[in-house]
């Protein structure tokens, strides 16, 4: 039998739009095993255990297949068992994580070896953009960048200080990917451009440095965050909020869910997010996790 175990992620950033993402401490954890008949007998449990296909359209199947095709080899029949800890739809990466899954599953299967670059690559087409891929494999916080002409993925990570927290702010609505993404305009002002690419540059040489004393104003964002505020009654109230505590609040990947980066855990930052859905109609639940600085791996019982 083979496992592995990926972790939740948190795209976007603010203003790092398709290209910065975290690794946070909810696991998807997935197990495989030969069978003798062919195809694919898929096991659910846990979040978003009822909406999961069971059939090929899962993503986990496709990142094994996808890997297989790859390489060059079949893929025997087997039995799949998913167990998620990550919420489906609310922009924690659960697409990402799936895709991770299967493209490890694949190597152990077909005893293939990619360079990290390729697997990437692999990963970015299907999940159609690197940054959440790059943190599920790499953990940490991780920039990335897609090469459409070598079909490769360059990453590169910094690791998160343990002592920081997440609070995620997770709406009782969910904004599918695709849904989000038609939200959003074809081109941007120059200007507009000029504030994202300033204040995405800012964070991520402050954490490559090793400096993760943010401030808010490295995540305001100009590209998707305010066109996807309708559909999530309230986010603009919460992108707003301040707090000594807070060193920045975004929507998470495509959301719903938001999140807010702490320098400790302070529930009350989290009751104030809660508050401002509220206001809105919006029920929410609070997660407040730490970062993933190991990223996927396998789990010992791997064979």
């Amino acid at each position: 039998m083979y496992s592995v175990a990926v972790p939740a992620t948190s795209a976007n950033l603010g203003c790092a739009f398709d290209c910065a993402a975290l690794a946070l401490q909810l696991q998807l954890v997935v197990e495989a095993s030969p069978r003798a008949d062919p195809g694919f007998d898929v096991i659910c449990e846990g979040e978003g255990a009822d909406a999961l296909p069971r059939d090929s359209s899962n993503l986990v199947v496709s990142g094994i297949r996808r890997l297989a095709q790859w390489s060059g080899d079949s893929v025997p029949g087997l039995s799949i068992r998913i167990r998620s800890q990550i919420p489906v739809g609310v922009g924690l990466g659960s697409s990402a994580a799936a895709i991770v899954a299967g493209l490890l599953l694949g190597i152990q299967i077909t005893d293939s070896r990619p360079d990290e670059a390729t697997l990437l690559g692999r990963a970015a087409e299907l999940e159609g953009h690197p940054d959440n891929v790059a943190a599920a494999y790499l953990g940490g916080l991780v920039v990335a960048a897609y090469s459409a002409g070598s079909g490769r993925v360059l990453a590169r990570k910094a690791k998160v200080p343990a002592e920081l927290r997440f609070a995620v702010v997770i709406p009782d609505i969910p904004l599918p990917t695709a849904q989000a993404r038609a939200m959003l305009p074809d081109s941007y002002a120059r200007a507009d451009a000029v504030h994202n690419l300033q204040r995405a540059a800012l964070m991520v040489a402050s954490a490559f440095a090793g400096d993760f004393d943010f401030e808010p104003e490295f995540f305001d964002d100009r590209w998707h965050q305010d066109q996807r505020a309708a559909a999530v009654p309230g986010l603009a109230d919460c992108l707003e909020l301040r707090h000594p505590d807070l060193l920045g609040v975004f929507l998470s990947g495509a959301g719903s869910a938001v999140l807010a980066v702490t320098r400790k855990e302070v529930p009350e930052i989290a009751h104030q997010l809660q508050t401002r859905l509220k206001r809105q109609g919006v029920s929410s639940r609070v997660l407040t996790l730490t970062a993933d600085n190991q990223g996927a791996r396998l789990l010992p019982e791997a064979s």
